[in-house]
């Protein structure tokens, strides 16, 4: 394989290692009965440091010859993120189309509860109802997911890129590209 090959496999493969991660939190989380009222959600933010923090240093160790601008750090960041949303929103979309359909009443159950113990008024938590139902859809949780995997994955790689980096020498660049 090509260098480039190399460096699109291990950017396939890293999104794919976040999004299974992720996919194998969140199955845990759901056969616990946790998914929907746990503070434990929270530890998905660890999942997504950790390995992308193993996967850019790896990318930068196997494919970048041990070298990483914060740009680059960043852009690998991003692209990983938005697969593992990929995955998420899969995950999401089959367990509320396929294995279990209520969870979606359940969600919008959690919702209502959330809105009344914010001191709203039952009737206005009846009328937010249609806008709870539109958000649990199936369709647009894949849609949101996806988007909610590439901005975490953003504020992550804007830290761990900063860490990971690592300059080389412009001089040695520059003659890796004449040869």
């Amino acid at each position: 394989m090509d260098r480039s090959t190399d460096k699109t496999y291990y950017v396939l493969s890293s999104g794919a290692k976040l999004g299974f991660a992720l996919v194998a939190f969140l199955t845990i989380m759901y056969m616990t009965g946790q998914l929907l009222e746990s503070q434990l959600t929270s530890l998905s933010w660890l999942i997504y440091i950790a390995v992308i923090y193993l996967t850019m240093k790896g990318f930068r160790d196997k494919c970048n010859e041990g070298f990483l601008t914060y740009g680059q750090g960043l852009v690998f960041g991003l692209k990983i993120s938005a697969l593992s949303g990929i995955f998420v929103g899969l995950f999401y979309f089959i367990l509320m189309s396929y294995i279990d359909p209520d969870f979606r009443e359940a969600m919008i159950a959690v919702a209502e509860e959330a809105a009344l113990a914010m001191g709203l008024p039952e009737s206005q938590v009846e009328q937010m109802r249609p806008s709870f139902e539109m958000t649990t859809n199936p369709w647009l949780m894949l849609f949101s997911n996806m988007l909610s995997g590439l901005f975490n994955g953003t504020l992550i790689s804007l830290v761990v890129a900063a860490f990971v980096k690592r300059k080389g020498d412009p001089f040695q660049e520059v003659m890796r590209n004449v040869e």
